[in-house]
């Protein structure tokens, strides 16, 4: 683990979490905005209106500002496509999103390749967003355990409705991606449907389990 992550997982300044937040939230909230946009004939266009999203105060009072902004953005979308259209490209689109941040923040942090600097740096990620976690291994019937990841507390799951959760995770499977290529993650249970903890398997390709990682 190279020095800059190390120190940062240690002890993350906060006006580092606030500039983290803020990269996090006008690139996810752009995507949405594009997405419209490029959904939307020409006469529409020019009715939609673009969140001038200012975050201000303290990381909670942020975190809400830019839930509330991604619930309005989504709800729009559905309105626009349908929700199952909406929910497709919204996913894609928002993974496109957390795979360009998830490459910024690598160089951002000098994330390596163990999947002990993975996992490291998604912690000083999620922290930002008010979100932790534990990478288990869970036994299954017939088969070696597999590395799955559990979300015990997620504070954007007091804002978000069940379909901008949705939406909005697959840019943490992107962001977990651009960190690092090797590593996918997807999350197959959420708090916001109803469930005691979100849920995301962990597929590692080509790298050893071992090399490591850290349960």
């Amino acid at each position: 683990m190279g020095i800059k992550l190390r120190i940062i997982s240690l002890w993350t300044p906060e006006w580092f979490q606030k500039r983290g937040l803020d990269e996090l939230a006008h690139q996810t909230t752009s995507g949405l905005e594009k997405l419209l946009d490029d959904q939307a004939d020409e006469d529409l266009k020019s009715n939609i209106k673009h969140h001038d999203m200012v975050l201000k105060g303290n990381l909670d009072e942020r975190r809400k500002i830019m839930a509330t902004t991604h619930n309005k953005l989504v709800e729009r979308m559905v309105s626009t496509m349908g929700r199952e259209e909406a929910i497709k490209k919204g996913r894609k689109a928002m993974f496109n999103e957390g795979l360009s941040l998830g490459v910024k923040f690598k160089r951002i942090l000098g994330v390596g390749e163990s999947i002990d600097d993975l996992f490291t740096a998604a912690r000083i990620l999620y922290d930002v967003l008010g979100i932790k976690f534990s990478i288990k291994e869970v036994e299954e019937e017939g088969e070696n355990g597999k590395i799955t990841m559990f979300v015990s507390h997620c504070n954007l799951a007091e804002y978000y409705t069940p379909d901008t959760c949705h939406v909005l995770s697959a840019a943490d499977e992107g962001v977990v991606q651009g960190l690092n290529p090797h590593v996918k993650i997807k999350f197959t249970k959420r708090i916001t449907e109803g469930c005691f903890e979100c849920l995301a398997p962990v597929k590692i390709e080509t790298i050893s389990k071992s090399n490591g990682i850290k349960l």
